[in-house]
């Protein structure tokens, strides 16, 4: 980046020059005000936070920022990459909180809502051209940024698991397409002592098995639980998942999280299937360490269905934050972040667009990605979205909780269900949904 070498080389004269001066208590330049001095430079610097993979950040870091630089020379990109976990989580509201953020962050969608109540973003609807750039989002992602009749943030890219199987299983057993529904999985694995790889209790592993089963989370607008998490089909759900468990059918080394399942579904003779977003082909593809063609050893499709929804949505999206220093700057690399030929770039990483005509062109292209990536988008029409609401991140923690409770603690299914779903409702009642 040419800008930001100008300036380095800028700095280091001026520096010069200030010591020099202090030295011989006299100015060396003989007309200081024909001089470009810091902080008059032409360029605007923002920052961005992100969390994009190693393949995700060559992408951006090498294709797409500099394609925007070239259009805006005026504005400098700088990007910093930070891992995604609950303390990275933590650290953003500590930073936020005391004026200490980036311009610009990706994040996931559902931290949203909490960083909005607190006072901590910017509302972009308030761009003139907000309704012109927005009008090309896909409008469900666009709506889990917003918050109180304010939209906090740009959906960016869009995901979901899908189930990948064991081709050679598959093969063996003579089946051509993979199980629709998930009780066909399970009479296959159960007929054959296969293993049906879920990764863990946690909200994100286990409820897309949860919602095949026929289980229920709440309400279409999220404004209660009780009668659904708590209902008889949740309940039966939850029975059927702890007995597969129990059985051994569903992954018995789950809470010791010793199983390597990326590479036992294509090593394995008994790992039938896992659950995973499209990351699991964009690494592995990638990786040397991988001596196989996992597009001939693994099988990818929809997670298959039996209830309200086969999986659950991810996806991240871009928010301005409060303390920002260049906002009109921020918000033009924003919008141009969810143009159809920058995502359609970024789709080359596996990144599912959010911008809809790229997401229905992409399809179409002749990309490497799409080998393996039209399986998740086919399933996205019939996942989960999680709520815009501020008490996500708990009513996460409470599922959690009680799935610990149930599958760790061995207690009582209806009854812990009843109990979480009380603090749930709660918890939405405290803060105003109810």
């Amino acid at each position: 980046m040419a800008a930001v070498v100008r300036r380095r080389l800028l700095a280091g004269i001026v520096l010069a020059a200030m010591t020099l001066g202090g030295c011989m208590n006299n100015s060396i330049i003989d007309v200081p005000e024909a001089v470009q001095r810091i902080g008059d430079e032409k360029e605007k610097r923002i920052v961005i936070w992100h969390t994009y993979s190693d393949e995700e950040t060559m992408i951006f870091e090498q294709a797409v920022i500099p394609a925007f630089e070239a259009e805006y020379p005026d504005i400098v990109v700088e990007s910093v990459r930070q891992t995604h976990n609950q303390e990275y989580h933590s650290a953003l509201l500590a930073r936020a909180s005391a004026g200490k953020t980036p311009d610009i962050i990706r994040m996931d969608y559902t931290w949203i809502p909490g960083f909005a109540q607190r006072g901590l973003l910017h509302a972009v609807d308030s761009f003139p051209d907000y309704e012109n750039v927005s009008s090309q989002l896909q409008g469900r992602m666009l709506d889990t940024n917003r918050y109180k009749g304010h939209v906090y943030g740009l959906p960016l890219n869009i995901t979901t698991k899908a189930a990948l199987y064991n081709a050679r299983l598959l093969e063996k057993q003579g089946i051509a397409e993979p199980p629709s529904s998930f009780s066909e999985v399970i009479s296959l694995a159960e007929s054959n002592d296969y293993i049906i790889g879920m990764s863990g209790i946690e909200l994100w592993n286990s409820i897309p098995y949860f919602f095949s089963l026929g289980g229920r989370l709440a309400d279409s607008g999220f404004t209660k639980t009780d009668g659904y998490f708590n209902s008889p089909e949740s309940v039966a759900a939850m029975e059927e998942l702890l007995r597969l468990f129990r059985d051994g059918v569903i992954n018995p080394w789950m809470l010791e999280g010793s199983a390597d399942l990326w590479s036992e579904i294509y090593t394995s003779s008994r790992l039938l299937t896992i659950d995973e977003g499209p990351w699991y082909y964009s690494i592995l593809l990638n990786s040397s360490s991988v001596d196989v063609n996992l597009l001939q050893r693994t099988t990818v499709a929809p997670f298959p269905g039996g209830g309200e929804y086969r999986s659950i949505i991810g996806g991240e999206s871009l928010v301005m934050t409060k303390d920002a220093r260049n906002k009109p700057e921020a918000w033009t690399f924003m919008s141009w972040m969810t143009r159809k030929e920058t995502q359609l770039k970024l789709m080359e990483a596996g990144l599912i667009p959010a911008n809809s005509e790229a997401f229905e062109e992409g399809r179409s292209l002749s990309l490497p990605v799409n080998s393996y990536l039209n399986p998740f988008m086919d399933g996205i029409k019939d996942a989960f979205y999680r709520p815009a609401i501020p008490e996500w991140n708990e009513i996460e923690q409470l599922y959690d909780a009680a799935m610990e409770d149930i599958f760790i603690r061995g207690r009582d299914i209806e009854e812990t269900l009843n109990e979480a779903s009380g603090r749930m409702d709660a918890l939405l009642k405290s803060r105003g949904n109810i």
